[in-house]
């Protein structure tokens, strides 16, 4: 059973999750054998291997992305929502949701290889499996992330991302809103679209851009060759995304994966896909993901500071990454 228990020194909720544990790791960067591809859940044909499907787009011959249970669950949408008390701690029952998106019937596919159609269809599932869960008005945040590599995190080979539901909007993204409601108040402006306007102003690190969506290295990058897409109009979530916005998305994350692969090959990343308050009527966040190549490890600074050290300029990584 999954738990959240509240760290009273950091004033964090952390989660605990012993099933977890059991999780099996086959990720390599090495050539997979045909072994392995045989054994792998995610694999087109091994749909048996896999929990209840609660998604797809395409045929049940030749399906082009699932959404799946994860089988090693963190939380359970089974569990009561609850709090209580243990002794003087604060404890939250592991209820939400925990799935995974297989984002390709390729074994061998990752991002990096995906055309404009491919990313369209990733994300078009990901708008309808929202849709359904946010119906749930005791989920209240969506963590849709994706971890590749090593230093990633990733522990299968086969191109897949997660999505957790929470209960609750987790502190750093509860502040982050926060801000952003006060910013307008102040300002009577826009924090996301003052952001839009300095990236572009710096015009040094920025990417690439159509009608919808813009693509740069953010001027304080966190990780070298860190690469931030935002909304430019005023979209709060996937939810609210159109068939056309879908597309100038894919568009944009097309184009940044295809230069990561060129300049870096393709390295380690974890993307976070930003949704906000999903269930607020006055969601001040703005649409973004964030890319985040992991060339090294997080250390020892960093993690007593939460200054992170970067060893590249981001208008260094963005004429790279134009170049490549």
């Amino acid at each position: 059973m999954s738990e959240f228990r509240y760290n009273k020194l950091t004033q964090h909720w952390i989660l605990f999750a012993p099933n977890r544990a059991k999780r099996p790791t086959n990720f390599s960067t090495s050539n997979t054998t045909i072994q392995d591809i045989k054994s792998c859940p995610f694999e087109l044909g091994n749909e048996s291997k896999t929990p209840n499907e609660l998604a797809r787009i395409g045929n049940d011959k030749q399906w082009r992305c699932r959404i799946v249970a994860n089988l090693y669950n963190a939380l359970s949408i089974e569990q009561e929502p609850k709090s209580y008390k243990n002794g003087c701690f604060e404890n939250k029952s592991g209820f939400g949701a925990h799935e995974v998106i297989i984002e390709t019937p390729s074994h061998t596919k990752q991002m990096f290889d995906f055309n404009v159609d491919e990313f369209f269809d990733y994300f078009s599932i990901i708008r309808l499996r929202l849709k359904d869960l946010k119906k749930d008005t005791r989920i209240k945040y969506f963590s849709i992330f994706k971890n590749y590599g090593e230093n990633g995190g990733a522990t299968i080979h086969h191109s897949h991302s997660q999505l957790i539901a929470t209960p609750f909007i987790p502190k750093t993204t509860h502040k982050a809103l926060q801000f952003y409601e006060k910013y307008k108040t102040d300002t009577e402006r826009d924090f996301f679209d003052d952001l839009i306007a300095d990236e572009k102003s710096f015009k040094k690190a920025i990417l690439f851009e159509n009608n919808f969506f813009i693509a740069y290295c953010p001027y304080a990058s966190r990780y070298p060759f860190e690469i931030t897409i935002v909304a430019k109009k005023n979209l709060t979530s996937l939810i609210d995304f159109t068939d056309v916005d879908i597309y100038s998305l894919s568009e944009v994350i097309s184009f940044c994966f295809l230069k990561l692969k060129s300049a870096l090959g393709k390295p380690d990343f974890n993307m976070l896909i930003k949704n906000g308050d999903i269930q607020s009527s006055t969601n001040s966040n703005r649409f973004h993901i964030e890319i985040l190549p992991r060339l090294y490890k997080t250390a020892g600074f960093e993690l007593d500071t939460d200054i992170m050290v970067n060893t590249f300029l981001p208008e260094t990584a963005a004429e790279i990454l134009k170049e490549s």
